[in-house]
């Protein structure tokens, strides 16, 4: 498929986020990348709009995309503590340390 194929689906506020992200919708079987973390840099020089990370996915997937980026935005669950340890956000169904689902014991 060609980069001009996919479509935007998001607009992360950095890196990070823009990988949670693509995580995220990759754990649904979604394949996603980001791109325009080298132009973090210019923040200030640019507008914001011009300078977010965007979010980018098949045409096949853009609505399934939307939705999950929509509930994950709206939810209003609590942190999970894993049985490895960590603290993680109410988004996420998998540790980010360790990779084991909220529900699984040690």
């Amino acid at each position: 498929m060609r980069e001009s194929d996919w479509q935007l689906v998001y607009h992360a506020a950095s890196e990070f986020e823009a990988a949670l992200m693509v995580g995220l919708l990759q754990t649904h079987g979604i394949e996603a990348w980001y791109q325009g973390q080298l132009l973090l840099g210019a923040l200030g020089e640019l507008p914001p709009t011009d300078v977010a990370v965007g979010l980018w996915v098949s045409p096949r997937h853009h609505q399934q995309a939307l939705t999950i980026l929509e509930q994950t935005r709206t939810s209003t669950g609590s942190e999970w503590q894993c049985g490895c340890g960590e603290i993680n956000a109410p988004e996420f169904e998998l540790c980010w340390a360790c990779g084991k689902e909220q529900n699984e014991t040690n």
